[in-house]
């Protein structure tokens, strides 16, 4: 499969998007944010799902907002807490995006 050289794919965990990693999604015209949803560290014994779905919701908002103001046609979505996952459901989602490291 060809790489778009104007989409690109970002996975972000349960971190904001760093300034460089938000500078190079700019070359891109359009970019597809997977938001992780990563458990609380502090959950040892039942983890509370409500919880790390609102705070992706909350990540994947903030990294959106962030590109569209820097000019990047942006969307997103909750992805799986794994990253391998969440790369490959962005994939299938955005199939010829380049995925940026994140």
């Amino acid at each position: 499969m060809i790489s778009d050289p104007h989409r690109a794919i970002i996975v972000i965990g349960a971190e904001e998007p760093t300034e460089a990693l938000l500078a190079e999604a700019e070359r891109y015209e359009e970019v597809f944010v997977v938001a992780r949803r990563v458990p609380d560290p502090g959950d040892r014994w039942v983890v509370d799902d409500d919880r790390a779905e609102a705070a992706a919701r909350g990540r994947l908002a903030r990294a959106v907002a962030r590109l569209r103001g820097r000019g990047v046609r942006a969307v997103g979505a909750i992805g799986d807490e794994d990253p391998g996952s969440a790369r490959e459901d962005a994939r299938a989602a955005f199939p010829t995006a380049v995925a940026l490291p994140s």
